[in-house]
């Protein structure tokens, strides 16, 4: 973890590359661009729809860091207790700010919609073969595919089950043997 934070504050992306490197994507919260997916590190470059915040989520066990690059984000933490998904603390980002994740953390970024597009990287120990992202219009727990993005997908592929409520991700996928959910998926 020490080692991802400490590259996450030493990169300095010129603007030529950052420029050709962003993939804004107006349907989403963000548009993804993965750059490196190793057995030991994945890294991916989002860039924000201004004013849009993704779905709280967590990081299918996976620990990481994410670095603003441009823009300002608000950050979020949630935990699952009785049923109920709580906010339970909220921070605004600038440019340069460097945020560190554990294994275990549900959370959501946006963009505040200032002067600049808010544009993120994200470096992650391992790849996320799966992802537990909460549908709040819904009041659902979804176990999606940890390449769909932090947001309700719209491709019935990319869910892998669902569960009414709200679960911690530890409870998901203990009632998922083979990562099959009960109830409709």
């Amino acid at each position: 973890m020490a080692v991802i934070l400490r590259a996450l504050r030493e990169v300095s992306p010129c603007d030529a590359e950052l420029r050709a490197a962003l993939r804004p994507d107006p349907g989403r919260p963000y548009g993804r661009l993965v750059f490196l997916g190793t057995a030991a590190v994945e890294g991916m470059l989002a860039t924000w729809t201004p004013g849009a915040s993704c779905a709280p989520h967590d990081h299918g066990g996976s620990s990481g860091g994410v670095r603003v690059l441009r823009g300002v984000a608000v950050h979020r933490v949630y935990q699952v207790t009785g049923g109920a998904l709580s906010l339970v603390a909220e921070e605004r980002c600038a440019a340069g700010a460097v945020l560190a994740f554990g294994a275990g953390l549900i959370h959501s970024m946006g963009d505040l919609g200032g002067d600049e597009p808010l544009v993120t990287l994200h470096v992650y120990a391992g790849p996320i073969p799966h992802m537990v992202v909460y549908d709040l219009a819904r009041r659902e727990t979804l176990l999606v595919d940890g390449g769909c993005g932090a947001w309700v997908p719209d491709d019935p592929n990319q869910l892998l089950g669902r569960r009414a409520g709200f679960v911690s991700p530890c409870a998901l996928l203990a009632s998922a043997p083979g990562l099959g959910l009960d109830g409709e998926a």
